[in-house]
């Protein structure tokens, strides 16, 4: 589930095959019983839910505090709120089972989605249907941390999901309004990261350790590192490292690449403040 999407258009005909060393075509090789007709089958498949949803022949165009917009949050916050209440009640063993099948869902949404954007051919350009966008990565952090519990993971799903992947529900980079595929796909996967970020320390009861938050925001600068070089040679805007898009608190820290160094400062005041909530006690 991407912190982005981007809409482009191609010509008619045109067949842009994956590179071999891209996760989603390494994942259909590795999947090679899926033959050429049972790919088509599922690609059809995921139009027919594409226009399914869609209102006409196209979806309506998504628009920031609109009152589709206002509803998702509702929503997002209400399912939060009564998930969460109603696992504090249950006993450890059942929060553990639910945090794994909250995990489970993780995993099964990431290799639905990469499938999915390999198959719709018609939104964007291969490049931009890799699952790099920072969210899609903190799935499988979250798929870790809920099905594993490793402390690193923990502390990387919750600092990270808290600080950056939840300006995805503030401020969504989503083309397609409601009631579009895109549009529930967008809020149901942002929707649960931010669940499952509050769900390890309210339910689970993880706790912190010392510098857990500094060791999050390494870790999160060392994906941005990493990125910028891909973004380079791909031509893309994984991670934002590029440019701000149009809307987003990005545009008030300066100009890309080097907001990414102002932010810094304030991502570092909101970790610990997030740290000092979740932090182990001394008795």
């Amino acid at each position: 589930m991407p912190c982005a999407a981007s809409c482009c258009t191609r010509r008619a005909g045109m067949r842009i095959l994956l590179p071999a060393w891209s996760v989603p075509y390494v994942f259909c090789v590795l999947r090679w019983r899926l033959s050429a007709p049972n790919f088509m089958r599922a690609r059809n498949l995921l139009l027919l839910v594409d226009g399914f949803f869609m209102t006409g022949e196209m979806a309506p165009l998504f628009v920031r505090w609109s009152l589709p917009h206002w509803a998702a949050l509702g929503i997002v916050a209400l399912a939060a709120g009564g998930l969460l209440w109603g696992c504090r009640r249950l006993r450890m063993e059942s929060r553990l089972l639910v945090g794994k099948i909250l995990g489970g869902v993780f995993l099964l949404t990431f290799l639905m989605e990469t499938f999915g954007r390999i198959v719709r051919e018609h939104w964007e350009p291969w490049q931009d249907r890799l699952p790099l966008h920072f969210c899609s990565l903190m799935a499988l952090v979250c798929f870790i941390a809920l099905w594993f519990r490793t402390p690193w993971a923990c502390a990387v799903a919750y600092f990270g999901v808290l600080t950056a992947s939840v300006q995805g529900l503030i401020t969504p980079m989503l083309h397609d309004g409601f009631p579009s595929a895109a549009f529930f796909a967008f809020f149901v996967g942002h929707g649960l990261l931010l669940i499952s970020a509050l769900y390890l320390p309210a339910v689970l009861q993880w706790r912190a350790r010392p510098w857990d938050d500094m060791r999050a925001l390494g870790l999160c600068d060392a994906y941005l590192v990493l990125i910028i070089p891909v973004n380079i040679w791909l031509d893309t805007n994984y991670g934002f490292t590029r440019y701000a898009p149009a809307g987003t608190v990005l545009e008030y820290f300066g100009s890309a690449p080097w907001y990414l160094l102002t932010l810094q400062i304030p991502a570092l005041v909101l970790l610990r403040l997030l740290y000092l909530t979740v932090r182990v006690r001394k008795k």
